[in-house]
C-alpha cells in the first residue's frame, strides 16, 4: 500500500467526516428530545457558511462574522421548533418529518434569493498555509476543523453528562412520559436542543468553508451524509453517531481515491444498504424467513 496516498485520503476524509459527525450529532439530539428526524439539519451547515462569508465580504470583522453566523444558526434552529414543529406536535409523525423537509426547502430558497447562487468563501482562520504529514499535504484550516470539532464534541458530551439540562435531555430520550412526571419541561428542552443543533451546524459550516466553498445547495449533501452517520450510529447514541459521521467521511474519501470520484456516493449508499440489510437479518435468514414471520 502507498502510505502517502493512504494518508492523503485519510486525513481529508477525517476533515469532511468531522462535519458529517457534527450533523449526525444534531440529528440524534433533535430526534431523542422531540421524536422527529430533523431533515433541515444540513441546511444549518450551509446557512452558517454562506452567512459568515457574506458578512465578511460585506466588511464585517472576521471573528464577528463567525460569531453572528453561529448565533443566527441557533436562532434559526429555535425558530424552526417554535414556529413549525410546535404547532404540529400532536399530529402524526410523518407530518412532523415532512414539515422539517419543508423547512429545509424554505431555507435553501431564502438563501438563494438573499445571497445569490455563486459560491462564497472565507479565508483560512490562520492564513492559507499548508502543512505536511509525512508526504500528505493538507491546508492548515484542517487543524481548525479537527480542533473545533473536538471542542464542540467535548462541550456537547459535558452538557449531556454534567449539566441538569443535559441530564433532562437524556431522560427525555429514554422515556418522555417518565421525564414529564419528574418535572422536566420537554417543550423548553426542545427549543434549547434545536438551538444548540442549529448553532453547531452553522459553526461546522463556517469552519469548513475555507476548504470547501459554501453555496445555497450545499446543505443537501451535508444533510444526507450526516443522516447516514446517524443511521449507522443507531439514532440513539450521540457518540455512535459521531463515529458514524467520521466513518462516512472516510468511506467517501477512500472510495473516491481508490476507485473513482464518480463512484463515491454509490459506495457510501451501497454500504449503508448492506448495513441495513444485515441489521435486518436478510443475509443470515434469507427472504423466506423474513416473509415467513407473517404466517
Amino acid at each position: 500500500m502507498d502510505l502517502s496516498l493512504f494518508l492523503q485520503l485519510l486525513l481529508p476524509g477525517l476533515t469532511t467526516g468531522c462535519v458529517y459527525a457534527l450533523v449526525a450529532l444534531g440529528y440524534v439530539l433533535c430526534a431523542n428530545v422531540s421524536g422527529v428526524v430533523n431533515f433541515a439539519q444540513g441546511e444549518f451547515v450551509m446557512f452558517g457558511g454562506v452567512l459568515a462569508s457574506w458578512l465578511f465580504l460585506g466588511g464585517v470583522p472576521f471573528w464577528l462574522a463567525i460569531l453572528l453566523a453561529t448565533l443566527a444558526g441557533a436562532a434559526l434552529g429555535a425558530l424552526q421548533e417554535v414556529v413549525t414543529l410546535a404547532p404540529v406536535r400532536h399530529r402524526p409523525q410523518f407530518i412532523q418529518i415532512t414539515t422539517t423537509v419543508g423547512v429545509a426547502v424554505v431555507i435553501r430558497g431564502i438563501t438563494l434569493i438573499a445571497f445569490g447562487k455563486d459560491p462564497l468563501s472565507l479565508p483560512g482562520f490562520s492564513g492559507e498555509g499548508i502543512f505536511f504529514v509525512l508526504d500528505a499535504v493538507l491546508p492548515v484550516q484542517s487543524l481548525w476543523v479537527w480542533g473545533a470539532t473536538a471542542a464542540l464534541l467535548l462541550a456537547t458530551f459535558f452538557f449531556l453528562r454534567r449539566t441538569e439540562t443535559g441530564r433532562a435531555v437524556r431522560a427525555c430520550s429514554i422515556n418522555l412520559q417518565a421525564a414529564r412526571l419528574m418535572g422536566v419541561n420537554a417543550e423548553r428542552l426542545r427549543i434549547v436542543v434545536f438551538a444548540v443543533s442549529g448553532a453547531t451546524g452553522a459553526l461546522a459550516g463556517v469552519i469548513i468553508t475555507p476548504i470547501v466553498l459554501s453555496s445555497w445547495d450545499a446543505g443537501i449533501a451535508y444533510g444526507l451524509k450526516g443522516f447516514l452517520g446517524a443511521i449507522l450510529g443507531g439514532f440513539r447514541s450521540a457518540s455512535a453517531a459521531v463515529f458514524g459521521g467520521l466513518g462516512i467521511g472516510l468511506l467517501e474519501a477512500f472510495g473516491a481515491g481508490y476507485i473513482s470520484s464518480g463512484w463515491k456516493d454509490f459506495i457510501v449508499y451501497g454500504v449503508l444498504l448492506a448495513y441495513l440489510l444485515a441489521r435486518g437479518g436478510v443475509f443470515l435468514r434469507g427472504r423466506i424467513a423474513q416473509t415467513g414471520a407473517g404466517h
